[in-house]
């Protein structure tokens, strides 16, 4: 009797871990305040120049909220040719 009760235990856990992993998002994007977002470039440095901007939505794929192209924060990784 043990043994059916510790398989159905196994199992139950099994499939919670699936769907808790299967409706946990993979990243999350970071509040402004804690990359230290800024509506102003730093030096020659600004959001429309980084990687991580995507103009058309004014939006940034790590930083959450609306993001100005002139803007900037510590995440900032210069877009490559």
């Amino acid at each position: 009797m043990k043994v059916s009760t510790r398989r159905s235990f196994f199992r139950y856990m099994a499939l919670l871990g699936l769907v808790t992993f299967s409706a946990t998002p993979l990243y999350a994007k970071a509040p402004k305040d804690k990359v230290k977002y800024q509506d102003q470039s730093h030096d020659a440095q600004q959001c429309s120049t980084c990687t991580y901007y995507i103009p058309e939505k004014k939006e940034c794929r790590l930083v959450e909220g609306t993001i100005e192209p002139y803007g900037w924060c510590t995440l900032y990784f210069k877009k490559q040719k």
